[in-house]
């Protein structure tokens, strides 16, 4: 009994308990070396915006609110960090991440950032601020290994499962799981939201990596580049860790509760 009320205790504080009783966060819990790059956007210029569970809700800033969703990503400054063309940020799990093939596609983490899809009548037509952006991991933050996934490669960013407009919507009551991949091969393009939020299978969405290819078994750190050959900038929300399926449940109960950043 007092094994599971510690584990809840953990859970009701937005904590992820791993394997060996150590309690941790789904989400990058620190960040370091951030280079802005050649073009700086100082209205988005505090790494501190990678941290924590990606944004639900937005606009808060500039009066213009709304619940994020495919059609309407995060764009308040306490929202997002720029990485300018030449730059770079490099963020940190507080527990190893692990690379595990019965993982959901095989899919280790999600990256989340601000594109979104532009609309074409009530459906999605195409893919609006996908920059690109590059990808490395490591287990030391000394020695990298390049993943073949570009940042802005997956899905727009899905706050709640229970929003019935694409722009200005209320926040939901049911959110969304930034742990959980979406299949890479649902294709959004042509679809309503509402098709969308049934694709997405509970999901909120983002780039899903598997770094199966670097050969590493495990990682704390991610670093994510603009590079100096692209002509804009790099929008970054936050990383959130995928969990082996054995460890599942708690690490969705956390994702859920786990604080949101202090809106100012």
């Amino acid at each position: 009994m007092v094994r599971f009320q510690s584990l809840r205790a953990a859970a009701s504080a937005g904590v992820f308990v791993v394997a060996s009783g150590a309690l941790a966060s789904p989400y990058a819990t620190t960040w370091s070396n951030y280079n802005p790059g050649s073009s700086p956007n100082s209205t988005y210029g505090d790494p501190n915006a990678a941290l924590g569970s990606p944004t639900r809700y937005t606009g808060v800033h500039f009066g213009y609110e709304g619940a994020v969703n495919p059609f309407f990503s995060p764009f308040d400054p306490q929202d997002l960090v720029a990485i300018s063309p030449g730059g770079s940020l490099t963020l940190a799990f507080d527990h190893d991440v692990f690379n595990r093939p019965e993982k959901p596609y095989g899919i280790d983490f999600n990256v989340f950032g601000n594109w979104f899809y532009a609309l074409n009548g009530n459906v999605a037509d195409f893919k609006f601020g996908a920059v690109g952006g590059s990808i490395e991991v490591s287990k030391d933050g000394i020695n990298w290994f390049a993943v073949n996934t570009r940042v802005s490669d997956g899905f727009a960013t899905l706050g709640y499962v229970d929003i019935f407009q694409t722009e200005q919507a209320p926040a939901g009551n049911i959110p969304t799981d930034f742990t959980k991949a979406v299949d890479p091969s649902f294709n959004p393009i042509g679809k309503t939201l509402a098709e969308i939020i049934a694709g997405y299978n509970g999901s909120g969405g983002g780039t899903g990596v598997d770094f199966a290819s670097t050969g590493l078994d495990f990682i704390r750190f991610v670093r994510i580049s603009n590079p100096d050959t692209n002509s804009a900038n790099l929008y970054i929300d936050g990383i959130a860790a995928i969990p082996t399926p054995v460890t599942a449940s708690l690490f969705i109960i956390a994702s859920l509760i786990a604080p949101r950043r202090r809106r100012v």
